[in-house]
């Protein structure tokens, strides 16, 4: 039998850029945190920042949860915890992406709906909706899927089996994230219509070439997996 371990090259790498990753986003979640009452953190969006920088960190320490023998609470912690967390941080974007091309194109043209999205906390109410939405589509995804462990033959080496959650699990996963795909072409929408902001206002620039960079990741995670049966799927996972 044989699953992703940690001594293996693939893993160290994926372990090191994950602690990278986590020590950078606590870093200036740190620095948002000591500066939150300036202007240039307000204007980043205030409390969102928290919102979107948190379930981040959550994500990069899940790492374990990929490695070693694949077990019911590991495989339900990458299908449920991971994409939670990721649909979160990416709402937030979603939200911010709107509300850049809002307060420069809409808020003159329906200053009422502006002023509604504003005193009733909108950004806030969008992210806890998507969130609900995204419980209640984890919810019916495990119960139509089969997420217990399972050994299969390594179709390279017939005496090799490799342990990975279900197949029903891609099934599963792939589904819960259609949800993040359909908001990252809603952000890169918004996002695009906010190109010819001021220069001052790049931020609509940075999230167009993040979703450009999550669309190709997304292809290719489900290119991989159709054509591809190992353990190496795990770190594309």
């Amino acid at each position: 039998l044989t699953f992703l371990q940690w001594h293996e090259a693939s893993t160290i790498i994926v372990t090191l850029l994950a602690a990278l990753g986590f020590l950078c986003t606590l870093a200036i979640l740190i620095i948002f945190w000591k500066n939150f009452q300036t202007p240039v953190v307000r204007s980043a969006g205030g409390p969102m920042c928290f919102l979107m920088l948190i379930p981040l960190l959550v994500t990069y320490t899940l790492i374990p949860v990929y490695i070693g023998p694949p077990t019911v609470a590991t495989c339900l912690c990458r299908q449920v915890l991971f994409t939670l967390c990721f649909t979160v941080c990416i709402s937030c974007i979603t939200v911010r992406s709107f509300q850049i091309v809002c307060i420069f194109k809409m808020a003159s043209r329906l200053p009422r709906a502006y002023g509604y999205w504003v005193r009733y906390h909108g950004p806030y109410l969008f992210v806890a909706f998507i969130t609900v939405l995204k419980v209640v589509i984890v919810a019916g995804s495990l119960l139509i899927t089969n997420i217990s462990p399972t050994a299969r033959v390594d179709p390279d080496d017939p005496k090799i089996m490799f342990m990975s959650c279900n197949p029903n699990y891609r099934k599963g996963l792939l589904f819960n994230t259609s949800l993040d795909l359909v908001l990252s072409v809603v952000s890169f929408s918004f996002a695009y219509m906010g190109k010819e902001l001021p220069t001052n206002y790049n931020e609509a620039k940075f999230i167009t070439f993040c979703m450009i960079f999550y669309f190709a990741s997304y292809v290719s995670l489900c290119t991989f997996m159709s054509v591809y049966e190992g353990v190496l799927v795990t770190i594309l996972d």
